[in-house]
């Protein structure tokens, strides 16, 4: 009855695994952004991803050579609940740019003179947002960036991608770290928001 049992239970499970399909569990991180979208993000994302391929070409650009002050500053808290300083206005000489960062650490890249207005427009704008475009980012001595750009010119938000470059930097170098040393390399409009 033992022996019985026992091939029973061995042409049981011979029989239940041959019917089960093992699948390989994809464990890399998608290199490259492709249709169909799951939301507006995707989409926005693909856009930067291609106009990047297609537009970028190296560009050198010197710092601002000039006063940088914060104007206007204001606190607010920050996703842990803990209060931040944001400036509001940053002086460029005798040119005002206002700025409203959902990532306060981005502030740097003014404030250090890699990003300037007349690097974007001769008339007055406000950004609305810088936020990095971590997925484009192959080394961690290159980083590519969006921002948001209001213009009274436009009716519409300017996109314009850019792209810093620090050669010191590795994957242990921090944002403020990386934006200190780095250098503007690609600045361009890119499209309308609508």
């Amino acid at each position: 009855m033992e022996k019985l049992t026992l091939i029973l239970i061995l042409i049981l499970s011979v029989g239940c695994s041959s019917k089960t399909k093992t699948e390989k569990a994809i464990t890399e991180q998608v290199s490259e952004l492709k249709p169909p979208f799951k939301n507006q993000g995707e989409q926005e994302g693909f856009w930067a991803q291609e106009f990047f391929k297609d537009e970028y070409e190296k560009q050198n650009h010197i710092k601002f050579n000039g006063e940088i002050k914060i104007v206007n500053e204001y606190k607010s808290l920050d996703e842990h609940g803990n209060f931040i300083t944001n400036a509001n206005e940053i002086s460029f000489g005798n040119r005002v740019v206002e700025i409203n960062l959902n990532d306060n650490k981005l502030r740097s890249i003014f404030e250090n003179g890699i990003l300037y207005p007349d690097l974007i427009s001769e008339k007055y704008f406000k950004i609305w947002d810088l936020e990095e475009l971590s997925f484009l980012n192959k080394s961690p001595k290159i980083k590519r960036f969006r921002i948001f750009v209001n213009m009274p010119e436009r009716i519409y938000t300017q996109i314009i991608l850019l792209e810093l470059k620090n050669e010191s930097a590795d994957n242990q170098t921090s944002m403020s770290e990386f934006v200190e040393n780095s250098e503007l390399t690609f600045i361009k409009e890119a499209w309308l928001m609508m």
